[in-house]
């Protein structure tokens, strides 16, 4: 294990491997290929703890991404983002490598593509479902057709499907909040799978992991459930059992006047995600139990207040507080895993054993 001299994120391979079990089955169950998100975990060996389940292929957010993953077996990679023309000849190549997939949003990307091209290219039409990021609006089936038409007319693309994430599903605050929401969003993709006759790709965590009836959905590619965190808790994906990875941050200075603790864990560390408490107040993480390596329940009334680039201020109950000693490590359970493990880099597992990130290799 680290010395914890440093923030170190801890990862609890045995509920990790247990989310992968539960999301893999249930796609099996319901009769969905699963493509899964790798953009959470970006980890090598993480990615293999999924190669015993049915995959229909991987799922990235950047190039260099997908590069990394195809140099190391993975043959059928989706980038779930809008392609960058000036990317092209990497694109190109790595197409006639691989099944690469990429997503494309407008018609001037695809003729740009079937220009350039010398190798083939599978391509989704990224499909907004609402939320008001990126693709073409669920509602404008005319933009989808003339794009569709482009794409068919090419002679280097292979149009591959529909590909939607419902990120705004997030901002739900219970399972019936999500049910409403992602049901609604299934049902226009669902339509216009049939007018379109084309496969449709979904998948947001806070849905898949709480749908147990995903319509004509084709494939699935949620990423986060890897590893849960805490904000899952709010939205009603998962419970704080699920939760596969924390902070380990050590308090440097103590302030009883306010029931406050300086602890050597920041943005730099967490990133700026934050939650709002009852009272309306933002919040960076949730302060569990400490057992051994590994964390218990929540406790009631501690959680990271703030953050600065290193710096983090823990609010605490009195008890709390006076349990703890300048020198100690406490855990918070981060609000979102994803950008935290992006920032941290690399994992150290409940047994002390470093499980390296690619953002080690990549950036």
């Amino acid at each position: 294990m680290t010395s914890l001299k440093y923030p170190s994120l801890i990862l609890d391979e045995t509920i990790a491997k247990n989310n992968i079990k539960k999301m893999a089955t249930k796609a099996s169950k319901l009769g969905v290929k699963f493509r899964p998100h790798f953009k959470t975990h970006q980890s090598l060996e993480i990615g293999n703890w999924f190669r015993g389940y049915p995959l229909d292929g991987i799922t990235v957010s950047s190039l260099k991404m997908a590069q990394f993953f195809a140099k190391n077996g993975w043959k059928s990679i989706t980038i779930a983002f809008p392609v960058n023309i000036l990317q092209l000849e990497e694109i190109d190549k790595l197409a006639s490598e691989i099944d690469l997939r990429v997503l494309v949003v407008d018609e001037e990307t695809v003729k740009q593509l079937d220009k350039k091209l010398t190798s083939n290219l599978n391509v989704y039409i990224e499909i907004d479902p609402g939320y008001g990021r990126s693709g073409i609006s669920y509602s404008d089936p005319g933009n989808i057709q003339r794009l569709v038409s482009v794409i068919n007319s090419s002679y280097k693309l292979t149009l591959s499907g529909l590909y939607s994430h419902a990120g705004h599903s997030y901002r739900s605050r219970s399972v019936k909040d999500i049910r409403q929401l992602s049901s609604s969003v299934i049902e226009k993709l669902s339509q216009l799978k049939t007018q379109f006759e084309i496969p449709v790709c979904f998948g947001d965590t806070p849905s898949c992991s709480v749908l147990d009836d995903f319509g004509l959905i084709d494939e699935i590619s949620p990423g986060n459930f890897v590893f849960y965190d805490w904000i899952q808790t709010k939205i009603g994906s998962c419970t704080p059992k699920d939760i596969a990875v924390a902070m380990k941050c050590t308090v440097v200075a103590k302030y009883s006047s306010r029931h406050e603790l300086l602890i050597h864990g920041g943005a730099v560390h967490f990133s700026k995600d934050a939650d709002i408490t009852k009272d309306g107040e933002s919040y960076f993480g949730q302060v569990v139990k400490n057992r051994s390596n590994y964390w218990e329940d929540p406790i009631e009334g501690c959680y990271l207040k703030s953050i600065s680039q290193e710096h983090g201020i823990v609010k605490c109950t009195e008890n709390f507080f006076y349990e703890i000693s300048i020198g100690d490590a406490i855990t918070i359970l981060p609000i979102h895993s994803c950008l935290t493990a992006d920032l941290m880099g690399s994992y150290y597992t409940t047994t002390g054993r470093k499980i390296s990130h690619l953002s080690e290799k990549i950036i």
